[in-house]
C-alpha cells in the first residue's frame, strides 16, 4: 500500500514477489484471460514437492470446484475467474499452479492476455501473455501461489510442454486416461546410454563403499529428475558460515551431513563428482574439493577458527570470480548455509544484483536456532530488477532433522525455472 492506493506489481517471466496483501487476503481472485480459441484453463493443488496427492484439487472444467469450495472457477472460454480462500486451504496445499492447455492448436498462436491477481476489489499483480518465445507447446504452466516462509507468494513461470494436459498430469504425478492401444504396436529401438548416466553409474558404483552415499544419490536424483533436469549438468559449490554461532552445528555433525547431501547432488550434477567447499566468517576461505574419496574425513579434517562476524560479500565475490576462471562452461549451483546475517548489506545485495547476468544459481539455506531474522535472504530472494531470478532462500530448525527427501526438494527448488530463464537470457 502506498498512500491509500493498492499498487500493482507488473510481472516478468521467472519473477517471484512477495506480496502483504497477498498474503493477507482471505479471499483472492485470479482471473485468466488469453486470446486464443481453443485454450482450457485449470488449477493444479500440489504438495511441497509439487505433486498432485489430491486430484480432487484439480479444478477444471469438469470438476470447477475444489471439496470445500476454497476454490471455485467460473467463466467461460478463454477467461476464467478463480475465487481462492487461501486461509481454507489444508497444509497439504503448499501450491496453486495455474495452467492453460491446448487439443489441438499450439499455445505459440495466442495473440495476447493476462493473468491478474486481485483482492478486496483491488489489484495486485498482473502477469501479461502471449505467444512469444513458444514453439509446439500445448500445455503452460502460468502462474503460481505458493507458501514460503509463512508467507503466500506469487511466481510467473511461464514453462510449457509439448505434450498438452497429458505432459502436465505427468509432471505433476496424476494419472491421464490412458490412450487407445494400436492395433499393431511397433517395438521402439532401445536408446542409446548417454554419457551422463555412464557417468552417473560409475560414480553410483564408486559410491557403493561410502556408507550410506548411494541412498542420498538415488533421492537427489528423484528430486532433479521432477524437475527435468535428469541429465543437467552443474558446478556445485558448498558455502559454510564459520560464526561463532555455528560451533554447535559443526560439533553436533549436522554440518557433516549437509556435505554428504551435497556431494549426493554433485554426484548427479557436476562432471568430476566433486564440490568446492568454501569458509566464511569476517573473511572468505577457499577449503578444497570434497569427494566420495575424501568425504568421510573432510569435514573433521578442516582446520579453521571460528570468526567473531558474519560478511556475505567477501565470500560472494570470492565464488563469482573462481566461477568465471574456471574452464567449464557449465553453470554454477552455489548452496550457501548460513545462521545468521550480513554486517554489509549493502555490497552482498551488490553482489547478488550483478551475479544475475552471470551462469550462477544461488541457493540460500538459513539454519533457525534461536531468534534469527532472515529478513535479509529473503531479500535477496526477491531482489527487484535483476536480469533473471537467480536466487531462492528456504530456511530449517536446528536441531536439523529434515527428512531427506524434502531437503533434496527444498535445494533444488527453482533451480528448474532458472535454468529456462538462463538461457532465454543467453546466460548459457
Amino acid at each position: 500500500m502506498e498512500g491509500g492506493q493498492q499498487v500493482s506489481a507488473t510481472l516478468q517471466p521467472g519473477q517471484k514477489l512477495k506480496l502483504a496483501d497477498l498474503t493477507a487476503a482471505r479471499q483472492l481472485t485470479v482471473t485468466v484471460q488469453l486470446t486464443h480459441g481453443d485454450a482450457d484453463l485449470s488449477v493444479f493443488g500440489l504438495d511441497t514437492e509439487r505433486q498432485l496427492k489430491d486430484d480432487r484439487y484439480f479444478v477444471f472444467f469438469n470438476q470447477p470446484q475444489s471439496p470445500a469450495r476454497e476454490i471455485v472457477m467460473g467463466g467461460t472460454g478463454d477467461t476464467r475467474t478463480f475465487e481462492v480462500n487461501l486461509t481454507a486451504l489444508p497444509a497439504t496445499i503448499e501450491r496453486l499452479m495455474f495452467v492453460a492447455t491446448s487439443d489441438s492448436q499450439p499455445l505459440s498462436t495466442m495473440t495476447g492476455g493476462a493473468v491478474t491477481l486481485a483482492a478486496s476489489g483491488g489489484e495486485l499483480a498482473r502477469l501479461p501473455l502471449s505467444g512469444t518465445g513458444l514453439a509446439g507447446e500445448k500445455a503452460l504452466m502460468l502462474l503460481e501461489l505458493y507458501r514460503h516462509a509463512g508467507d503466500w507468494r506469487v511466481a510467473a513461470v511461464q514453462q510449457g510442454f509439448n505434450g498438452g494436459l497429458k505432459a502436465l498430469l505427468e509432471y505433476f504425478g496424476g494419472e491421464a486416461a490412458p490412450d487407445a492401444a494400436p492395433d499393431a504396436p511397433t517395438p521402439a529401438p532401445a536408446a542409446p546410454v548417454s554419457l551422463v548416466k555412464e557417468r552417473q553409474a560409475v560414480l553410483l558404483k564408486k559410491a557403493e563403499s561410502t556408507p550410506g552415499m548411494v541412498n542420498l544419490i538415488k533421492q537427489a536424483a528423484v528430486s532433479l529428475e521432477k524437475r527435468g533436469l535428469a541429465e543437467a549438468r552443474y558446478r556445485v559449490k558448498l558455502v559454510l558460515d564459520i560464526s561463532a554461532s555455528m560451533t554447535g552445528e559443526f560439533r553436533s555433525g549436522a554440518v557433516n551431513e549437509l556435505v554428504r547431501r551435497a556431494l549426493a547432488l554433485a554426484t548427479r550434477l557436476d562432471d568430476d563428482g566433486q564440490v568446492d567447499v568454501y569458509l566464511f566468517g569476517i573473511q572468505a576461505r577457499r577449503m578444497g574439493k570434497v569427494s566420495l574419496e575424501n568425504v568421510a574425513d573432510f569435514v573433521p579434517g578442516l582446520k579453521f577458527g571460528f570468526e567473531g562476524g558474519t560478511h556475505y560479500s567477501p565470500i560472494l565475490k570470492m565464488v563469482r570470480d573462481d566461477s568465471r576462471q574456471e574452464q567449464s562452461k557449465d553453470p554454477v549451483l552455489v548452496l550457501f548455509i548460513t545462521d545468521g546475517a550480513t554486517s554489509n548489506r549493502k555490497a552482498a545485495e551488490r553482489e547478488i544484483f550483478e551475479a544475475s547476468r552471470e551462469p550462477i544459481f544461488w541457493k540460500f539455506m538459513g539454519i533457525e536456532a534461536g531468534r534469527v531474522d532472515f529478513e535479509f535472504l529473503e531479500k535477496l530472494d526477491d531482489l527487484p530488477g535483476r536480469a533473471v531470478d537467480n536466487a531462492d532462500f528456504f530456511k530449517v530448525k536446528s536441531p536439523i532433522n529434515i527428512p531427506d527427501d524434502q531437503l533434496f526438494e527444498l535445494l533444488v527448488n527453482e533451480l528448474d525455472s532458472w535454468d529456462r530463464e538462463s538461457r532465454r537470457a543467453g546466460l548459457r
